[in-house]
């Protein structure tokens, strides 16, 4: 399956680091939820700065669960999650987010394949079978409260332009050079494999 970022409408005009348009980008959402368990994935993603290929574990309740590819560092990519607390002053947007090397030298146009692997206690991230990252519940505490993603998850895949506004454009190496990029600039899922 692939899903395409087309080139916005009009002419795009970049100013102070940030496109003043963004392109609409494919969503896929699934039509169920799942409470721990494994999800493995293939996917190819495209190596424009600016464009991010994602699939998340998201909430209803806005937790998530993130692996984050980014177009302007094809050689790593990114886990993260996000579960709020009440006591939250603010979005810890980022606070439990890493960047991730791969085993081999690689990038991201290449195929590889994620698995995130969910319980009451652990996430653990994968990239073709090695084990990259641990996160364990009794890590996530901040200011007396965790921030635990604990609420059932329905599976979300999509590629978007983060072009815009300046914090996103500079996080994803961006703004898209519409000048450059292709105008159909697409990512590749292979297979998707769920186990509750």
């Amino acid at each position: 399956m692939k899903l395409f970022l087309g080139t916005p409408e009009g002419t795009v005009k970049t100013k102070h680091g940030v496109n003043d348009k963004v392109a609409e980008g494919a969503t896929v959402n699934s039509t169920f939820t799942m409470l721990y368990g494994k999800m493995s994935f293939e996917v190819a993603a495209p190596s424009v700065p600016g464009v991010v290929t994602a699939v998340i574990l998201i909430a209803d309740e806005h937790d998530e669960i993130d692996v984050e590819l980014l177009g302007g560092d094809p050689s790593h990519w990114q886990t993260n999650i996000f579960a709020a607390s009440p006591s939250d002053k603010e979005p810890l947007w980022g606070v439990f987010g890493m960047i991730q090397d791969y085993p081999r030298k690689s990038n991201i146009d290449a195929k590889h394949n994620y698995t995130i692997d969910w319980n009451e206690d652990r996430i653990i991230w994968s990239v073709d079978g090695s084990k990259v990252r641990t996160l364990r519940k009794s890590d996530t505490s901040i200011n007396g409260s965790l921030h635990y993603p604990s609420h059932p998850a329905r599976v979300q895949l999509g590629i978007w332009d983060a072009s815009n506004p300046a914090g996103t454009s500079e996080w994803a190496r961006g703004p898209i050079d519409w000048n450059s990029a292709p105008a159909k600039i697409s990512a590749t899922f292979s297979s998707i494999s769920i186990d509750c």
